[in-house]
């Protein structure tokens, strides 16, 4: 893909964090824009924030109420929003939760909402629009994983195997569509300035935000515009931020012994 200018992109958890940054971005890039989200208010706010970031007249803004975990809700709102707005040449899935707690201090429900909403929602937003993305011949998918997904986090072991999973996913739609004509993304950030930190931090073991330091935090700005960078280079791997970065490159060529090195000497000094 080489410019994003009248472009479709639909964005699941369009209405905050990455996902409205990403909107914002691609909308004064000329695109037009489908946000999908939960929550009514916030997406009223998400189209009329988009709608200002807009760089011409005629870009059309829409967005669905849309539940990624209720896989017949995504169904009939993606249908509609096909019928309506016509198929994305962009999807971004978005949509997530954080989950942060050691692994004893999560119980099952809890593990079970995570990786409903982080991974089958997102199976569930992309199995509703690859069918017409393929009938289209063209298009470009993103997951939104995490640096969370290459490396396990003391404190994240649900959103850890939520993450780490959408990297697999995303690597085999990689392959399956590779004679479709549809591109595949990865999106990997490390911590992103973004409403989720305030709503882990509870939870955030002191190990756990130690850890995230070593990766630095990035604005939702920054990454928004990273992505859609690595949407026009056609790049499969999308990991925004130097350290980030470095700590994927140490841990795919590193023995892993030498690599653990330091979180385990960060998790062994902070448990005394």
């Amino acid at each position: 893909m080489t410019q994003i200018q009248n472009r479709i992109v639909y964005i699941s958890g369009g209405s905050s964090g990455i996902g409205l940054a990403v909107a914002r971005h691609v909308a004064a890039l000329g695109a037009h824009v489908g946000l999908f989200a939960r929550d009514p208010d916030k997406l009223v706010r998400a189209v009329r924030t988009v709608c200002g970031a807009c760089a011409q007249a005629d870009q059309t803004v829409f967005s669905r109420t849309m539940d990624v975990n209720d896989r017949d809700d995504v169904a009939t709102k993606c249908a509609q929003a096909l019928t309506e707005f016509g198929v994305p040449d962009i999807l971004i899935t978005s949509a997530g939760i954080p989950m942060a707690g050691r692994f004893e201090h999560v119980d099952a429900d809890r593990f079970d909402a995570v990786l409903q909403t982080n991974l089958y929602g997102t199976r569930h937003v992309i199995a509703a629009l690859l069918p017409a993305m393929k009938r289209q011949g063209s298009g470009h998918i993103v997951p939104v994983s995490s640096i969370a997904g290459f490396f396990g986090v003391y404190g994240f072991s649900a959103y850890g195997a939520s993450k780490f999973a959408l990297v697999g996913l995303a690597e085999c739609l990689r392959s399956e569509l590779l004679t479709h004509n549809i591109r595949v993304s990865l999106f990997c950030p490390p911590e992103v300035n973004t409403p989720f930190l305030e709503a882990e931090k509870g939870d955030l073991p002191p190990e756990t935000r130690m850890l995230k330091n070593l990766a630095g935090t990035l604005s939702g700005d920054h990454a928004a515009k990273y992505l859609v960078k690595g949407i026009l280079k056609n790049r499969f791997m999308i990991i925004p931020g130097f350290r980030a970065k470095v700590f994927y490159w140490l841990k795919r060529l590193m023995p892993l012994p030498l690599f653990w090195g330091l979180p385990d000497f960060i998790v062994k000094k902070m448990d005394r």
